[in-house]
Protein backbone atom coordinates (compact mmCIF):
# COMPACT_ATOMS: atom_id res chain seq x y z
CA UNK A 1 0.00 0.00 0.00
CA UNK A 2 1.29 3.45 -0.93
CA UNK A 3 0.38 6.58 1.04
CA UNK A 4 1.51 10.16 0.70
CA UNK A 5 4.21 11.70 2.85
CA UNK A 6 1.70 14.02 4.55
CA UNK A 7 -0.57 11.08 5.35
CA UNK A 8 2.37 9.19 6.76
CA UNK A 9 3.20 12.07 9.11
CA UNK A 10 -0.38 12.26 10.32
CA UNK A 11 -0.52 8.53 10.97
CA UNK A 12 2.84 8.62 12.72
CA UNK A 13 1.63 11.34 15.06
CA UNK A 14 -1.34 9.18 15.99
CA UNK A 15 0.36 5.82 16.27
CA UNK A 16 3.73 6.55 17.82
CA UNK A 17 3.43 6.49 21.64
CA UNK A 18 2.51 9.92 22.98
CA UNK A 19 5.41 11.78 24.58
CA UNK A 20 4.08 14.97 26.19
CA UNK A 21 6.11 18.14 26.08
CA UNK A 22 7.62 19.08 29.46
CA UNK A 23 7.29 15.47 30.59
CA UNK A 24 9.89 12.83 31.33
CA UNK A 25 9.71 9.62 29.31
CA UNK A 26 11.47 6.33 29.93
CA UNK A 27 11.46 2.81 28.52
CA UNK A 28 11.78 -0.24 30.76
CA UNK A 29 11.93 -3.99 30.54
CA UNK A 30 9.58 -5.08 33.30
CA UNK A 31 9.30 -8.82 33.74
CA UNK A 32 9.11 -10.24 30.22
CA UNK A 33 7.62 -7.10 28.63
CA UNK A 34 8.74 -3.67 27.44
CA UNK A 35 6.97 -0.54 28.68
CA UNK A 36 7.05 3.20 28.05
CA UNK A 37 6.27 5.55 30.95
CA UNK A 38 5.57 9.24 30.36
CA UNK A 39 5.32 11.31 33.53
CA UNK A 40 4.99 14.95 34.50
CA UNK A 41 2.53 17.37 36.05
CA UNK A 42 -0.92 18.47 34.92
CA UNK A 43 -1.37 22.03 33.63
CA UNK A 44 2.33 22.78 33.15
CA UNK A 45 3.96 25.17 33.78
CA UNK A 46 2.87 24.71 37.38
CA UNK A 47 2.65 27.63 39.81
CA UNK A 48 2.04 27.52 43.55
CA UNK A 49 -1.65 27.17 44.63
CA UNK A 50 -2.86 26.23 41.11
CA UNK A 51 -4.52 22.85 40.64
CA UNK A 52 -1.99 20.40 39.23
CA UNK A 53 -0.94 16.85 39.98
CA UNK A 54 0.53 13.69 38.59
CA UNK A 55 0.09 13.14 34.83
CA UNK A 56 1.10 9.56 33.99
CA UNK A 57 0.69 7.32 30.95
CA UNK A 58 1.90 3.74 30.54
CA UNK A 59 2.14 1.79 27.27
CA UNK A 60 3.14 -1.83 26.75
CA UNK A 61 5.46 -1.87 23.73
CA UNK A 62 5.60 -4.38 20.91
CA UNK A 63 9.39 -4.12 20.72
CA UNK A 64 12.39 -3.13 22.84
CA UNK A 65 12.68 0.34 21.27
CA UNK A 66 9.01 1.17 21.97
CA UNK A 67 8.74 2.81 18.55
CA UNK A 68 6.46 2.06 15.61
CA UNK A 69 8.27 0.60 12.62
CA UNK A 70 7.81 1.81 9.05
CA UNK A 71 8.62 -0.17 5.94
CA UNK A 72 11.00 1.17 3.29
CA UNK A 73 8.14 2.35 1.04
CA UNK A 74 6.55 4.41 3.81
CA UNK A 75 3.92 1.93 4.93
CA UNK A 76 3.06 1.96 8.62
CA UNK A 77 3.34 -1.43 10.32
CA UNK A 78 1.11 -0.39 13.19
CA UNK A 79 1.24 1.26 16.60
CA UNK A 80 4.23 0.78 18.87
CA UNK A 81 2.21 -0.59 21.76
CA UNK A 82 -1.03 -0.72 23.69
CA UNK A 83 -2.17 1.42 26.65
CA UNK A 84 -1.99 -0.36 30.00
CA UNK A 85 -5.22 -0.21 31.99
CA UNK A 86 -5.96 -1.27 35.56
CA UNK A 87 -2.80 0.17 37.14
CA UNK A 88 -4.88 2.11 39.67
CA UNK A 89 -5.24 -1.29 41.39
CA UNK A 90 -1.52 -2.07 41.57
CA UNK A 91 0.30 1.29 41.66
CA UNK A 92 0.48 4.24 44.03
CA UNK A 93 2.46 7.47 43.84
CA UNK A 94 4.60 8.80 46.66
CA UNK A 95 5.28 12.55 46.65
CA UNK A 96 8.43 13.77 48.36
CA UNK A 97 9.89 17.24 48.91
CA UNK A 98 12.69 17.46 51.44
CA UNK A 99 11.53 15.59 54.55
CA UNK A 100 7.86 15.76 53.55
CA UNK A 101 6.29 12.65 52.00
CA UNK A 102 2.75 11.63 51.07
CA UNK A 103 1.45 8.48 49.35
CA UNK A 104 -1.64 8.82 47.15
CA UNK A 105 -3.72 6.69 44.80
CA UNK A 106 -3.78 7.17 41.03
CA UNK A 107 -7.01 7.48 39.02
CA UNK A 108 -7.64 6.65 35.33
CA UNK A 109 -8.04 9.74 33.12
CA UNK A 110 -11.31 9.84 31.20
CA UNK A 111 -10.89 9.46 27.44
CA UNK A 112 -7.18 8.62 27.67
CA UNK A 113 -6.61 4.83 27.87
CA UNK A 114 -3.49 4.01 29.85
CA UNK A 115 -3.35 7.51 31.40
CA UNK A 116 -3.65 8.25 35.12
CA UNK A 117 -3.76 11.34 37.34
CA UNK A 118 -3.57 12.40 40.98
CA UNK A 119 -4.73 15.95 41.88
CA UNK A 120 -2.27 18.06 43.88
CA UNK A 121 -1.98 21.70 44.97
CA UNK A 122 1.68 22.61 45.43
CA UNK A 123 2.01 25.10 48.31
CA UNK A 124 5.60 26.33 47.93
CA UNK A 125 8.12 26.48 45.06
CA UNK A 126 10.28 23.43 45.74
CA UNK A 127 12.04 20.50 44.11
CA UNK A 128 9.87 17.40 44.42
CA UNK A 129 9.71 13.81 43.17
CA UNK A 130 7.08 11.37 41.99
CA UNK A 131 7.83 7.79 43.06
CA UNK A 132 5.78 5.00 41.51
CA UNK A 133 5.55 2.00 43.83
CA UNK A 134 3.64 -1.24 43.38
CA UNK A 135 3.48 -3.68 40.47
CA UNK A 136 3.48 -3.61 36.67
CA UNK A 137 3.22 -6.88 34.75
CA UNK A 138 3.11 -8.75 38.09
CA UNK A 139 6.60 -7.40 38.82
CA UNK A 140 7.48 -5.13 41.79
CA UNK A 141 8.52 -1.63 40.65
CA UNK A 142 10.00 1.36 42.48
CA UNK A 143 10.56 4.19 39.99
CA UNK A 144 11.49 7.75 40.97
CA UNK A 145 11.17 10.87 38.79
CA UNK A 146 12.34 14.32 39.98
CA UNK A 147 11.35 17.73 38.62
CA UNK A 148 13.92 20.27 37.41
CA UNK A 149 13.85 24.02 38.15
CA UNK A 150 12.38 26.20 35.42
CA UNK A 151 15.04 27.37 32.95
CA UNK A 152 17.30 24.35 33.52
CA UNK A 153 18.99 22.81 30.47
CA UNK A 154 16.99 20.14 28.65
CA UNK A 155 17.74 16.64 29.92
CA UNK A 156 20.09 14.61 27.72
CA UNK A 157 18.53 11.42 26.40
CA UNK A 158 20.26 8.28 27.63
CA UNK A 159 20.18 4.91 25.86
CA UNK A 160 22.23 3.10 28.52
CA UNK A 161 20.59 -0.03 29.96
CA UNK A 162 20.55 0.14 33.77
CA UNK A 163 19.27 -2.67 35.98
CA UNK A 164 17.16 -1.09 38.73
CA UNK A 165 15.98 -4.22 40.51
CA UNK A 166 15.16 -7.86 39.90
CA UNK A 167 12.92 -7.90 36.84
CA UNK A 168 13.24 -4.17 36.08
CA UNK A 169 15.79 -2.66 33.67
CA UNK A 170 15.71 0.93 32.41
CA UNK A 171 16.41 0.90 28.67
CA UNK A 172 16.15 4.63 27.89
CA UNK A 173 15.07 7.92 29.42
CA UNK A 174 14.84 11.55 28.35
CA UNK A 175 12.88 14.75 28.77
CA UNK A 176 11.96 16.41 32.05
CA UNK A 177 9.18 18.22 33.90
CA UNK A 178 9.51 21.49 35.80
CA UNK A 179 9.19 22.23 39.50
CA UNK A 180 6.42 24.55 40.77
CA UNK A 181 7.06 28.25 40.12
CA UNK A 182 6.45 31.04 42.61
CA UNK A 183 2.98 32.52 42.07
CA UNK A 184 4.36 36.07 42.27
CA UNK A 185 6.53 35.46 39.18
CA UNK A 186 3.43 34.78 37.05
CA UNK A 187 1.10 37.40 38.55
CA UNK A 188 -0.23 40.15 36.26
CA UNK A 189 -0.72 43.12 36.30
CA UNK A 190 0.51 42.95 39.91
CA UNK A 191 2.47 40.31 41.76
CA UNK A 192 0.26 37.62 43.31
CA UNK A 193 0.84 36.29 46.81
CA UNK A 194 0.54 32.58 47.52
CA UNK A 195 -1.85 31.32 50.18
CA UNK A 196 1.16 30.36 52.29
CA UNK A 197 2.61 33.88 52.02
CA UNK A 198 -0.78 35.42 52.85
CA UNK A 199 -1.19 33.18 55.91
CA UNK A 200 2.31 34.08 57.10
CA UNK A 201 1.56 37.78 56.71
CA UNK A 202 -1.74 37.44 58.60
CA UNK A 203 -0.04 35.51 61.41
CA UNK A 204 2.69 38.14 61.57
CA UNK A 205 0.11 40.93 61.70
CA UNK A 206 -1.81 39.05 64.38
CA UNK A 207 1.34 38.66 66.48
CA UNK A 208 2.10 42.38 66.20
CA UNK A 209 -1.50 43.27 67.10
CA UNK A 210 -1.38 40.98 70.15
CA UNK A 211 1.88 42.54 71.30
CA UNK A 212 0.45 46.05 70.88
CA UNK A 213 -2.64 45.05 72.88
CA UNK A 214 -0.53 43.60 75.68
CA UNK A 215 1.58 46.76 75.83
CA UNK A 216 -1.56 48.91 75.93
CA UNK A 217 -3.04 46.81 78.75
CA UNK A 218 0.25 47.02 80.62
CA UNK A 219 0.29 50.81 80.32
CA UNK A 220 -3.33 50.99 81.47
CA UNK A 221 -2.55 48.81 84.48
CA UNK A 222 0.38 51.05 85.44
CA UNK A 223 -1.81 54.15 85.12
CA UNK A 224 -4.47 52.59 87.32
CA UNK A 225 -1.87 51.61 89.89
CA UNK A 226 -0.47 55.16 89.96
CA UNK A 227 -3.95 56.63 90.48
CA UNK A 228 -4.64 54.23 93.35
CA UNK A 229 -1.40 55.17 95.08
CA UNK A 230 -2.15 58.89 94.83
CA UNK A 231 -5.49 58.37 96.51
Amino acid sequence: MRISTSSTLVLASLLIPFVASAHEHAHYKIGDGYYQIVIGSLNEPVSVDDKSGLDLSVTKCFNASCKAKMSADGDMDGPAGTPVSGLEKTLKVELSAGESKKTLSITPQWGRPGAYATPIYFTVPSTFSYRLIGEINNTPVDLKFTCVPAGSPKAVESMEAVKLSDGVTQMMYGGSFTCPTSKSELGFPEKASSLNETATAVNSLGSKSTLALLLALGALALSAYAIVRRT
